[in-house]
C-alpha cells in the first residue's frame, strides 16, 4: 500500500469519526414549524473529505457516519431517517467531489457546494415521496406534496446554505496549511 493511499484511509477514518461526533452532538432544528427536521454540523467533515479526496471518499464518510449514528441508537427517524440522511449527504458529497475532482480552488468549491445543495434538495423530493407514507400512512398525496414544497424543500435549501458557508470557511484554512495535501 502506498503512502498516499494510507494517508487517504487515515484521513477518511478521522473525518468519518468527526462527522459522527458532530452529527450526534450538534443536532438542532432549522424551522420552528418542523422541529423534527434537524440539521447538524456532521456534514462538514464529509464535504471536506469529498473536496480534498474525491466523491468516493465523501460518500464513504457519509456511509460510516450514518452507520455509526444508526448503531448508536440516535435519531428519531430510525432506519428510514438514517437512509434519508445518507441519500442527502451522499448526494451532496458526490456532487462536491465530482465538481472539484480536477481542480481545487474557491470557484470549484463554491460551485460544488451550490450544485450539491440544489441536487440533494431535488433528490430528496422522490425520497420523501417514498418515505413519508411509511411514517404517516394516513396522509394524502396532497398533504405529502404540500409538506415537501412548504417544509422539506426550504429546510434542505437552508441546510445546504449553512453547510456551504461553514464548509467554505473550514476549507480555506485547511488549504493554506496544506493539511490534506496529497504531495507528501
Amino acid at each position: 500500500m502506498s503512502w498516499k493511499n494510507l494517508r487517504s484511509i487515515i484521513f477518511t477514518g478521522i473525518l468519518a469519526a468527526l462527522s459522527f461526533v458532530l452529527m450526534r452532538f450538534t443536532e438542532f432544528p432549522l424551522l420552528p414549524q418542523a422541529s423534527f427536521l434537524k440539521t447538524d454540523l456532521g456534514d462538514i467533515p464529509l464535504l471536506v473529505g469529498a473536496y480534498f479526496f474525491g466523491p468516493i471518499t465523501g460518500i464513504a464518510i457519509a456511509f460510516i457516519k450514518d452507520l455509526l449514528f444508526f448503531v448508536s441508537g440516535a435519531g428519531q427517524g430510525g432506519p428510514i431517517g438514517v437512509l434519508l440522511n445518507f441519500i442527502a449527504t451522499g448526494t451532496f458529497a458526490l456532487v462536491v467531489g465530482i465538481v472539484s475532482l480536477k481542480k481545487k480552488n474557491n470557484l470549484t468549491l463554491l460551485l460544488g457546494l451550490i450544485l450539491g445543495t440544489i441536487t440533494f434538495t431535488l433528490m430528496m423530493i422522490p425520497a420523501n415521496l417514498w418515505a413519508i407514507p411509511k411514517f404517516l400512512p394516513s396522509w394524502t398525496k396532497e398533504q405529502i406534496l404540500n409538506y415537501i414544497y412548504t417544509i422539506n424543500i426550504p429546510f434542505n435549501l437552508l441546510k445546504g446554505l449553512l453547510d456551504t458557508v461553514v464548509t467554505f470557511l473550514v476549507v480555506k484554512p485547511l488549504q493554506s496549511r496544506r493539511i490534506f495535501s496529497q504531495t507528501s
